[in-house]
């Protein structure tokens, strides 16, 4: 399987067979499964796909089970069926783009054969716009219209064909096992992907790669490919997994209305006390990457850690691409006692001494971006979760604790949002989005 398909954003969401009777929905299925068993049986991401096709378009909790039917006569029931009184349209267009997403998504071999299995069973006043279809799905140049009920398909075929061609920004992030990496992940995606405890986990690089739009899906593969991972796929590591990588995809929740191809590359805390492993593959990531920009990230709390200094003394020796200092966890300071502005200043000379540049140290508090996202996407807090927003936003209206001003003037310039609610002030004070700005914009 292609691994860059887990960026591609599912067109289940407002499909339009969805709104016609469930025994029809099962024959349109049937078909589905037809043409995957004929093209693809052992592609796992036409499997996998079948089944969450099964899962979306049929009413929860219908029963289905593969067997054995009349596919020409099934065929032609599904492609010909008028459903609506004097409506002239079914969903055969439908069915070809479903048949070519689940069997030959780029592959214009295979989806040539599955066009001729249309022309063997539909009648040849209907070739002229299956062809018509066929020729806009592979090539982005042509342009159909007036073609009934794929309306909804096509802008979610066109919108997952524009961010494919897209160069990805890599961000790599490094860190120690107390900086709160996988809270920064889970506020950039906006969503819990990522668990969060302080225990050492699996040694694995975790690729998080954004989708175009919004359909509601987590993939993960992880030994397993799961194209609607619940939370707990997500937290929990397959034990199967014998390699080092796990990739999750799914659609990041940003401000900006512009979705840009992205993936953040999450390498193992460098410091775990039970497990070298995780050191030896972070640090062999570091030197292989390519990435556009590395995000190493600082507990607020802790700077000047010697776990710290030797991880900064071995990018400074190996590294040569873009850094940016991210300082987490400067919400917990406390007035009087700590200063955020001497925080950052005492980092920028230390990492001068280290051998770094004019390196760019910024603050943000993840953990209030996270909560805001979620705030903002509707989803429920929980109690301790509520209670952590309420005082973050009080906390963060505190000039000094407003850490979007700690960033330079051309980037607190070109990040612009309304800021009328408690939730979009804590989001913008966060300095979240700011980082945000400057992984988007790094090239």
């Amino acid at each position: 399987m292609e691994t860059h398909f887990l960026e591609v954003s599912q067109m289940t969401t407002n499909h339009p067979v969805k709104q016609e009777k469930n025994s029809y929905r099962i024959k349109y299925i049937n078909v589905l499964e037809h043409f995957v068993q004929k093209y693809s049986k052992d592609d796992l991401w036409a499997t996998e796909e079948l089944h969450l096709y099964t899962k979306k378009l049929l009413d929860e909790g219908t029963p289905y089970s593969s067997h054995v039917f009349n596919f020409p006569k099934q065929f032609k029931e599904v492609i010909s069926t008028k459903f609506k009184p004097f409506s002239f349209f079914s969903y055969r267009y439908c069915l070809l783009m479903d048949c070519i997403f689940l069997c030959a998504y780029e592959n214009i071999d295979k989806g040539k054969e599955i066009l001729q299995d249309f022309f063997t069973y539909c009648p040849k006043r209907y070739h002229k716009k299956l062809q018509a279809l066929f020729d806009f799905l592979f090539d982005p140049s042509r342009k159909i219209d007036h073609i009934e009920k794929i309306e909804y398909m096509k802008d979610c075929w066109e919108q997952n064909r524009v961010f494919l061609t897209q160069e990805p920004i890599k961000v790599i992030i490094t860190a120690n096992m107390s900086a709160g990496k996988s809270t920064l992940l889970n506020a950039l995606v906006g969503k819990k992907v990522n668990k969060t405890q302080n225990d050492a986990c699996t040694a694995k690089i975790h690729y998080i790669k954004n989708k175009p739009f919004e359909d509601s899906l987590c993939y993960e593969w992880d030994y397993l490919l799961d194209l609607d991972a619940d939370h707990q796929t997500l937290m929990e590591d397959n034990q199967s997994n014998c390699g080092n990588f796990i990739t999750v995809g799914t659609h990041f929740r940003t401000i900006s209305p512009i979705t840009k191809r992205l993936w953040l590359i999450d390498t193992p805390g460098v410091n775990s006390s039970r497990d070298i492993a995780h050191k030896q593959l972070a640090e062999d990531t570091i030197l292989s990457s390519s990435a556009d920009l590395m995000i190493y990230l600082l507990n607020g709390e802790n700077i000047g850690t010697c776990d710290d200094r030797k991880h900064l003394i071995f990018i400074s020796e190996h590294y040569r691409g873009n850094i940016l200092f991210v300082v987490n966890k400067v919400d917990r300071f406390r007035k009087n006692e700590d200063s955020v502005h001497a925080t950052l200043q005492t980092l920028t000379n230390d990492l001068i001494e280290l051998g770094f540049a004019s390196p760019m140290v910024v603050p943000i508090s993840s953990y209030a971006a996270y909560l805001a996202k979620m705030k903002i996407a509707g989803e429920i807090l929980d109690e301790d979760e509520q209670d952590e927003f309420n005082r973050l936003a009080r906390k963060l209206k505190q000039p000094e604790y407003q850490f979007n001003s700690y960033y330079p003037d051309s980037v607190q310039s070109s990040v612009n949002i309304s800021c009328d609610t408690d939730t979009l002030q804590l989001l913008m004070h966060s300095g979240v989005l700011h980082l945000e700005h400057m992984i988007y914009t790094i090239r």
